[in-house]
């Protein structure tokens, strides 16, 4: 019975291991099919349907139904319309400043919190609640900081300085909605540019000291070329950031005063949303992606062609 027993345990024993090898997936790949499955229903499919939408004819009564094809019509509608123009002027003031927060301040912030101790760490927490705020809820803080009587008014009071209609004003309305939206992105750029920071080799940085080189050169001819993927990486989620610039406008100016502040994001909401024309706002969203495609899409196959030399 022994024999028996321990002539058959070897047998039993590759037989449940080529059980166990038949459930694991000849690909590993098959092991991202789920999430595969799960981002195109949750992002492929909407895509597909906001381009469908833009070349139809969609209005509230047959939303959910067939579509008219229009073809071009739409975009003809929207190239041709001169608030379309100025909600594209006002995206790129929009993103230019936050490109200019997020490289310039962000390189600052980041060579200021790179040693690693108990200050730095403050204040990186301190980065990270401001970057975890919810836009409407800071939006609404600093909404009300710059209303006529608020903080900031109170405080330039004191110097004698009056009243200033920060969110009111033609001329400073895209200003300040821009500084806070830079004010919100900045934390998760200096986060960036601080993992680039800690990612280069000490080792390098002495070579450049003893070779003689200053903290001026350093930085020109060792740090920012070491950073330039860091940088690009940074500069592309920076436009796409841009380009979603909806919330601190739909808190803060609703697009006003007038439509100094109705970027492309919000251009297309209150097109879609208000005017209930869905076509035309999907087209603009189509149009506002397409103006990121041609933006991102060279840079990243340059970056990729440098890295591969």
């Amino acid at each position: 019975m022994l024999t028996m027993a321990r002539t058959a345990s070897p047998a039993h024993g590759s037989g449940a291991r080529r059980r166990r090898k038949s459930l694991v997936p000849a690909s590993p790949a098959l092991y991202l099919l789920p999430a595969v499955l799960v981002a195109a229903a949750l992002s492929v499919y909407p895509l597909i349907e906001l381009v469908r939408m833009a070349f139809s004819a969609v209005g509230p009564t047959d939303l959910i139904g067939d579509w008219e094809f229009l073809g071009i019509e739409n975009f003809r509608e929207v190239l041709a319309d001169e608030l379309f123009w100025e909600s594209v002027r006002a995206t790129a003031l929009l993103t230019a400043g936050l490109i200019a927060s997020n490289l310039i301040l962000g390189y600052l912030g980041a060579m200021a919190l790179k040693r690693r101790g108990r200050l730095a760490s403050g204040v990186l927490a301190l980065t990270v609640f401001v970057w975890a705020l919810p836009p409407l809820v800071s939006g609404s803080v600093w909404k009300f900081m710059l209303s006529g009587d608020g903080v900031v008014n109170s405080v330039l009071a004191l110097v004698g300085v009056g009243p200033v209609s920060w969110l009111s004003s033609p001329d400073l309305a895209l200003g300040s909605v821009t500084f806070v939206t830079a004010w919100a992105a900045l934390p998760f750029a200096i986060l960036v540019i601080r993992g680039g920071l800690l990612g280069i080799s000490p080792e390098v940085l002495e070579a450049a000291a003893i070779d003689g080189a200053g903290a001026i050169r350093t930085t020109v001819s060792v740090i920012l070329p070491l950073l330039r993927p860091t940088f690009g990486v940074l500069l592309i989620l920076t436009v796409l950031h841009s380009f979603r610039s909806f919330d601190f406008v739909f808190v803060m100016t609703s697009g006003g005063p007038g439509t100094v502040t109705n970027t492309l994001p919000f251009f297309a909401y209150t097109t879609a949303f208000t005017s209930f024309d869905f076509g035309v706002g999907s087209t603009i969203a189509a149009l506002a992606m397409l103006i990121i495609t041609v933006l991102a899409v060279p840079y990243v196959l340059g970056v990729r062609k440098e890295e591969n030399q």
